[in-house]
């Protein structure tokens, strides 16, 4: 495994890219393509606990929404929709919220996971 991962035109390395990630002020969640959670950023809007990495995605929902986050998945497997968004309201802090959910594709179309980015909105 090599320490540098190419975008582009440029090679950061692991560190700087990871760096960069957890830079951001949003509340990212990386899911596979086997619907597990692989990364969740340490800015954070909706607790998490760290045991959610390596566990499956519904592990973080409640179950009456579980529907919903099967139907968005397959909806990004198959192709029939790339994004998603909804407002929300956050209990730990009562501020508005938009939740973001874009599906990851390699240039060949393949399906790769899901990225969630959770950002305050007032």
């Amino acid at each position: 495994m090599t320490d540098y991962i190419e975008l582009f035109s440029t090679q950061p390395s692991r560190d700087k890219l990871a760096a960069a990630f957890d830079g951001i002020e949003a509340d990212i969640t990386y899911i596979d393509d086997h619907e597990i959670v692989v990364y969740y950023s340490p800015f954070r809007i909706f607790d998490r606990p760290a045991s959610i990495l390596g566990q499956s995605v519904y592990a973080c929902h409640r179950p009456e929404t579980r529907s919903v986050v099967e139907g968005m998945l397959e909806e990004f497997k198959s192709g029939t929709s790339i994004k998603k968004s909804h407002r929300d309201v956050s209990t730990k802090t009562g501020r508005t919220v938009q939740v973001c959910y874009q599906a990851m594709h390699d240039k060949q179309g393949v399906y790769l996971g899901c990225l969630e980015a959770v950002t305050y909105r007032d």
